[in-house]
Parts: structure tokens; sequence; C-alpha cells
């Protein structure tokens, strides 16, 4: 007879352990870390100083967390954008016996990017390094040429074709 069998005790008891340890493991909440954030905006080529970052709690293993020892923004950053290694890079050293010359270029070219210049006359090509991106076009306000490491030996031709209107700049796609 069905009706004569004793309660499942065990059963109620056992489910009731199951959602106390459910209930406990939930107030524990989610393993968290800090992660960096810009906290206001950072143009392309700029260093980004602690001024620069605010730092909110993500679950862990969201982002690595980048390392941002003389880390320069690699592109636009608007405030509240996480920084990853994918939006940031690290200084650009100029090689030894190299100089820096400002040239035009590709607003688009960033720190590290190889530069292709072409002297119009003489025709002559020499490669350089962006070290610094252009910020803005020759026609705003705030237009800034790029800072460009070309060898030493090669960099009084590039300026003086600079100054004179004879040099075009390309950067590889």
């Amino acid at each position: 007879m069905y009706w004569l069998q004793p309660p499942p005790y065990k059963r109620w008891a056992a489910a009731g352990l199951l959602v106390v340890a459910a209930f406990l493991w939930d107030l524990r909440g989610a393993a968290t870390e800090p992660h960096p954030f810009a906290a206001r905006t950072i143009a392309a080529g700029s260093q980004v100083g602690a001024a620069d970052v605010v730092w909110r709690r993500l679950p862990k293993g969201s982002f690595e967390v980048p390392d941002l020892t003389a880390a320069i923004a690699a592109v636009d950053l608007a405030p509240g954008e996480p920084l990853s290694a994918a939006v940031l890079a690290g200084a650009i050293a100029i090689p030894e016996g190299w100089w820096a010359i400002p040239i035009d270029v590709s607003p688009h070219a960033g720190p590290g990017d190889e530069v292709l210049l072409v002297v119009v006359d003489p025709p002559l090509t020499f490669s350089g390094v962006v070290i610094e991106p252009q910020r803005g076009d020759a026609t705003s306000l705030d237009h800034r040429p790029a800072l460009v490491a070309v060898p030493g030996d090669q960099a009084p031709l590039i300026a003086a074709a600079e100054a004179a209107g004879l040099l075009v700049s390309a950067v590889r796609p």
C-alpha cells in the first residue's frame, strides 16, 4: 500500500542542502580584477599617463591587462574605452645612427609603421619608421606632421626635399 510508506525525508534534506549550497555559491561573488579604461579622450600617438587612466573591476579573464609603462595610444580613444594591447603601442625607439624628421605622411600611419619616402627630383627612394604619428591634416588648425626616423646619412637630403615640397610618402596598407 502506497499511502503507508514513510515520507522521503532524506530526499527533502538533500534538496534543501543543494538549495543552501547554491545560495552560498551565489553570495561569494564572481572573481574580478582591475582593468584600465580611458578616463578622457586620448589622441592617437599621445603618451598614456596616469591621469588618462581610470581603473574598473571586470570579471577575471575578460581582457588581458596591458603594460602601461611608456604606452602610446595607437588609435583615438574615447572616454570609457577599455585599454588593451590592440589599442596601445609601446614607445618606438629611434635606431642608432638615425635622425627624426617631421614629414607629412598619411594620418592613418601609426607608431612603428614603415614609410616609403620618394624624392621626386632626383628620383630616389628611402625607407623610414614613424616614431610619432601625424595629427590632423594640412588644412586643420591642430596639424602636426609625423616624426619619421630616417638613416642619418640620408637625413639632409630627405629634409631638404621635404622643405622644397619634393618628397612623397607612402605607407604600406
